[in-house]
């Protein structure tokens, strides 16, 4: 039995950023075969969701942040690890005083700075909707002490995330990643996406040498250093290209459904 777990944007979905009909009929054929297909993002777990029911994928684990949040395939948490309340308050004050947008994702839940553009931008990349309550709101209600964020969006003039980042540099307990000169995504020091991916596995029972990841980024290294068969799409980063067993077509050119296909014909053959 394979653990396939494969990263979203940038890998998976195609030109139109979701799923294609052929990708989708290859992972339903190798989840009919008695194998499992996982996925294992930045996005929050309903933004997931939303691809998994297109092939029929609910009830299968998810690795979200970025492997800040493990869910088991009944939804229950299997690695759970946010950023400190300290540091999401300083985030959350940094960005006040200086403008910037500041999303704070935390599990199930995302607040926003309010209805602006940036609000409207990540509503569209996620098909998930805000809470009524803003960031500012949720922190000042003491619910960034019960329930810290995952994740940290802040976004906004290129300047002003230079700034952030920088003012960063003294806080240990994160990691902050530029998916954009505009995107500054922050997250527990901690969370890999290997080790999130490891969880499942270990969940599922499934052994290193079972274990196919494919992804693009920098955010996908942790996750090939860990796994048996690490493999990444054409248009993936060089440093990504540079560690990967094998490179397959581009997420526009079906990458991971060419690999699956063959992967399931030399299986039965």
């Amino acid at each position: 039995m394979a653990l396939f777990i494969s990263d979203i944007d940038g890998t998976l979905p195609g030109a139109q950023r979701t799923l294609t009909p052929r990708t989708i009929e290859a992972i339903r054929a190798v989840r009919a075969a008695g194998h499992h297909f996982v996925l294992c993002s930045s996005r929050p777990p309903e933004s997931m969701r939303v691809l998994e029911r297109l092939y029929g994928g609910i009830g299968s684990p998810l690795v979200a942040f970025n492997g800040g949040l493990v869910l088991s395939g009944s939804g229950e948490v299997q690695h759970d690890v946010p950023i400190s309340p300290s540091d999401a308050r300083f985030i959350a004050e940094h960005c006040e005083g200086t403008g910037l947008h500041a999303s704070f994702f935390a599990g199930e839940h995302w607040y926003t700075w309010g209805e602006d553009e940036w609000t409207d931008r990540e509503r569209t990349h996620t098909w998930v909707h805000p809470e009524a309550a803003s960031t500012l709101e949720f922190v000042a209600s003491g619910g960034v002490d019960a329930t810290p964020p995952h994740k940290v969006m802040c976004m906004g003039d290129p300047a002003l995330v230079d700034a952030l980042e920088a003012a960063l540099a003294g806080h240990p307990g994160v990691v902050s990643y530029r998916s954009k000169d505009t995107y500054l995504e922050i997250a527990n020091a901690d969370c890999s996406k290997g080790t999130g991916l490891l969880a499942v596995a270990q969940q599922l029972g499934v052994g290193r040498e079972d274990l196919y990841y494919f992804g693009d980024n920098y955010n996908d290294l942790p996750a090939f250093e860990v796994v048996g068969h690490p493999i990444a799409v054409a248009n993936a980063r060089p440093e990504a290209l540079a560690v990967v067993e094998s490179v397959i077509p581009s997420n526009t050119d079906d990458g991971v459904a060419v690999f699956l296909e063959e992967w399931l014909a030399g299986v039965a053959g």
